[in-house]
C-alpha cells in the first residue's frame, strides 16, 4: 500500500490503483498483485509487469498458447475469464475501473510471430467507457492516441468503436464481425487488428480470424502477444 502525509502530519494509507502503484510500493517482481482503482476494498488481482520499458505495467490480455478460447459472448468479455498468470482476458467492466483511476493512460501491446520475430505497439492515451453516461449500454468504446512503436498502427481505426461480439452487434458492418471472423473486438468495418481471434498456431488458410495486427504481419501467421497498461507519468497523481 502506499503511505501519504497532509499538511498537518497524519498519514492516510491508499491501496494500490494499478501496478505503477504497487511498483512505487517497493515491489518489482513479476507476479499476480491486488489493485483497487476506484479504492473500493474488494480490489481484483491482475498481473504485474516489472520489467517491460521500466516496469509497472498492468496486463490486461494475454494470448500465447492457445489454452483459453476467446470466441465467447458478452458477459464473458464484461466479467473477464481465464488466469491472471496465463492466458486471459481481465474484463470490461475492469477496464472500465483502471480507466477512471487515472487522468491518462498509457497502452502498449508486445507480439511475437512464430519465426520468433518480435515487434511492440505503444499508445500514449488508452480508456474504455470512461466518457460514457452508462458505459455497458454505450458498448465500452475504445479510445486510443498516440502511436509509435516497431508494429505499425492497427488500432486507431478502432478507435471510437463499441465493442462487438457473437451475441451483441454493435459494429457499422453490415455482417457481425465478430462471429464472421470468431472473435469479439471493437471493430469497425471490420476490423485491422483481431486480437480476441482464434490462436491457429502458425500459417492457416482462412483469412483474417486468427489473432491478428494487420500493420505487422501480412501473411496468413499468428501472434501471441501481452497487452498492457500504465499511468502517464505527467498525470500519474491525478485521477480522472
Amino acid at each position: 500500500c502506499l503511505r501519504v502525509r497532509d499538511r498537518i502530519g497524519i498519514t492516510a494509507t491508499l491501496l494500490p490503483r494499478d501496478c505503477s502503484d504497487v511498483q512505487d510500493d517497493g515491489n518489482n517482481q513479476n507476479g499476480v498483485y491486488s489493485v483497487f482503482p476506484t479504492h473500493d476494498p474488494d480490489g481484483f488481482m491482475v498481473y504485474c509487469d516489472m520489467t517491460t520499458d521500466g516496469g509497472g505495467w498492468t496486463v490486461i490480455q494475454r494470448r500465447e498458447d492457445g489454452s483459453v478460447g476467446f470466441f465467447r459472448g458478452w458477459e464473458a468479455y464484461k466479467e473477464g475469464f481465464g488466469k491472471t498468470t496465463g492466458e486471459h482476458w481481465l474484463g470490461l467492466s475492469l477496464y472500465l475501473s483502471l480507466s477512471h483511476a487515472r487522468a491518462r493512460m498509457h497502452l502498449r501491446i508486445d507480439m511475437a510471430d512464430f519465426d520468433n520475430a518480435t515487434a511492440f505497439a505503444h499508445y500514449s492515451e488508452f480508456s474504455v467507457g470512461r466518457d460514457s453516461v452508462n458505459p455497458e449500454e454505450d458498448g465500452y468504446p475504445l479510445n486510443v492516441e498516440g502511436y509509435s512503436g516497431t508494429a505499425g498502427d492497427s488500432l486507431l481505426k478502432h478507435s471510437g468503436m463499441r465493442f462487438t461480439t457473437k451475441d451483441r452487434d454493435q459494429d457499422q458492418s453490415e455482417n457481425n464481425c465478430a462471429s464472421y471472423y470468431q472473435g469479439a473486438w471493437w471493430y469497425r468495418n471490420c476490423h485491422t487488428s483481431n486480437l480476441n481471434g482464434q490462436y491457429l498456431s502458425g500459417g492457416h488458410a482462412s483469412y483474417a480470424d486468427g489473432v491478428e495486427w494487420s500493420s505487422w504481419t501480412v501473411c496468413t501467421c499468428n501472434l501471441t502477444f501481452d497487452l498492457y497498461t500504465c499511468p502517464d507519468p505527467d498525470y500519474a497523481n491525478l485521477s480522472y
